[in-house]
C-alpha cells in the first residue's frame, strides 16, 4: 500500500527493499520513508497476513501445506492503493485490515510463510508490483529475492527483548494481560522460522546496509533511512502536497 501523502508518488522513483525481522520497525520506517520521499509502498507482510486469514476463515490446517499452498495460487488478491491510513489488502472479496493483526493469525503466518508455494505465488505479484518502480517494499526477502537488483537494500534490524518490547506495547493497547515474557519467546521462535526456512529465509542481502535500531526513536531511524536513499540516488526532498 502507498503513502498517505496526498502528493501523488513521483514519476521514475528508485526501487527501495527493505527487509528485517519482526517487529524491527521496517513497515512503520518503510511507510514514513514512502511519504516524506512521495513514492509508493507496500509490506509484502499483509499478503502472507491475507492468506493465512483466509485459510483459517475456510477451516483450512496450517499443517495442510498442499491445500494452503493451493489456495494462495488460486485466490484473487489485489494491494487497495486508496492511500488511506487503514488502506487494505483485499482477498477473495473480502478488504481485510485489523483482521490482519489478529492473534491467531500472528501465531501462524510464519508457518504459512515457510511454504515454497505460497512465496512462489506471492512473490509473482510482489515482482509485478516493484516492476513499476518509485516504491519502498518491506519485507523478509525483498532484497534477495523479491528485488535483488533494487536501487537501495535496507536490513533494519533490533535485539529480540526490543523487538519483543515494543510488540509487547503494542499489544497492552488491545489485552491488558498481555504478557511480555510470552511475547519474547513468540519473538524468538518468528525468528528461528524466518531464518531456517528452506525457501527465501530471513536474511541480510548481498550488498544491504544494516541499520540496528535499539535505542532509537523512531523518527531518528527515519531521519537515516531518508538520507541514506537520498546519497544513494540522488533523490531530494519534496515538499508535501499542503506545502506547496
Amino acid at each position: 500500500m502507498p503513502s498517505n501523502s496526498q502528493t501523488p508518488p513521483r514519476a521514475n522513483g528508485p526501487t527501495i527493499a527493505i527487509d528485517g525481522p519482526v517487529a524491527s520497525g521496517k513497515s512503520s520506517v518503510g511507510r514514513a520513508v514512502a511519504q516524506r520521499l512521495h513514492l509508493r509502498f507496500l509490506d509484502t507482510g499483509i499478503m502472507y497476513r491475507a492468506v493465512t486469514w483466509l485459510a483459517l476463515r475456510r477451516g483450512i490446517s496450517i499443517m495442510d501445506a498442499g491445500a494452503v499452498e493451493k489456495l494462495a495460487t488460486d485466490c484473487a488478491m489485489a494491494v487497495d492503493y486508496s492511500g488511506s491510513e487503514s488502506a487494505a489488502i483485499i482477498i477473495d472479496g473480502h478488504g481485510l485490515s485489523q483482521e490482519l493483526a489478529a492473534a491467531e493469525v500472528d501465531r501462524s503466518v510464519s508457518a504459512v510463510a515457510a511454504l515454497s508455494g505460497v512465496r512462489q505465488s506471492l512473490v509473482e505479484q510482489q515482482r509485478s508490483i516493484g516492476a513499476a518502480g518509485s516504491i519502498v517494499m518491506v519485507g523478509r526477502d525483498i532484497g534477495s529475492v523479491v528485488l535483488p537488483n533494487a536501487d537501495v537494500k535496507l536490513y533494519i534490524d533490533a535485539s529480540a527483548a526490543e523487538r519483543a518490547r515494543r510488540r509487547w506495547r503494542q499489544q497492552l493497547k488491545t489485552d491488558p494481560t498481555a504478557d511480555y515474557r510470552k511475547t519474547l519467546a513468540d519473538t524468538i521462535r518468528r525468528d528461528e522460522l524466518d531464518s531456517q526456512r528452506s525457501d527465501s529465509p530471513l536474511t541480510v542481502a548481498d550488498g544491504a546496509l544494516v541499520i540496528n535500531t535499539d535505542g532509537n526513536e523512531f523518527l531518528d531511524t527515519v531521519s537515516i533511512v531518508v538520507a541514506t536513499v537520498c546519497h544513494a540516488t540522488g533523490l531530494t526532498l519534496q515538499p508535501a502536497a499542503s506545502e506547496q
